[in-house]
């Protein structure tokens, strides 16, 4: 069980890692417990940027699949761990403040906020704001949607901005297969006036992309 759990897929400027590891580190002093989990662009160089020496109360993971597309078989170094995402979002439920620092933006969640939302609505907002630069990137953002929907979360993805690139042309396949099935509700804000979309996501305006966030309990920018 984590207190504080931070999710970071962000793969930042050298004047940004100072400033992302003096926020994680404010946040970790604040808890007892912390999940530190690195995914996608950001299992590259990251890790050994901001994770220097053994924090107590901390476990530092990276997504093994990430890992291994950018390392192959070699280890992370200690005290860095691989896993799964399955982990990041089996103890996400019990933590009393997430943060994500994502391709999109940052987003440090006030516990506060959290625990009132977490009574009465949806629990996860998956927001892409991103364009993909690349198919690795369309994979592994995909990856996280694919991620929470395998264990069943209540959980929707709102595409806005730059994201809308994840859905054009042959790209929204992948995400097809989460509305065809019903898996999670995916919302793309501004598509309505914007051509090469799949059917199956629900256009929503500005008003609508609001009240999405606001409903939601824990918000990961990716």
């Amino acid at each position: 069980m984590y207190d504080y759990i931070a999710l970071i897929r962000c793969n930042p400027s050298p004047g940004d890692v100072i400033r992302l590891s003096g926020a994680l580190d404010a946040a970790l002093q604040a808890h007892e417990s912390s999940l530190v989990f690195f995914h996608g662009d950001a299992t590259g160089t990251l890790p050994g940027a901001i994770v220097t020496t053994p924090r107590r109360g901390t476990d530092w993971r990276v997504c093994r699949t990430s890992w291994v597309r950018r390392w192959g078989a070699v280890e992370p170094e200690s005290p860095v761990a691989v896993a799964t995402l399955a982990t990041l979002f089996q103890h996400m439920a019990g933590a009393r403040r997430v943060d994500s620092f994502g391709l999109g933006g940052w987003f440090c969640a006030r516990p506060a906020a959290l625990a009132e939302n977490r009574r009465a609505s949806p629990p996860l907002l998956l927001e892409i704001g991103c364009a993909p630069a690349d198919d690795r990137q369309r994979r592994e953002t995909l990856e996280v949607a694919l991620g929470a929907a395998a264990l069943e979360l209540d959980a929707r993805v709102l595409f806005h901005g730059d994201g809308l690139g994840h859905l054009h042309g042959g790209a929204a396949r992948g995400w097809n297969q989460l509305t065809d099935f019903g898996l999670l509700g995916v919302f793309a804000e501004g598509s309505a006036h914007r051509p090469g979309f799949g059917a199956a996501f629900q256009a929503v305006d500005a008003v609508s992309a609001v009240h999405l966030r606001a409903s939601a309990a824990t918000i990961l920018i990716l």
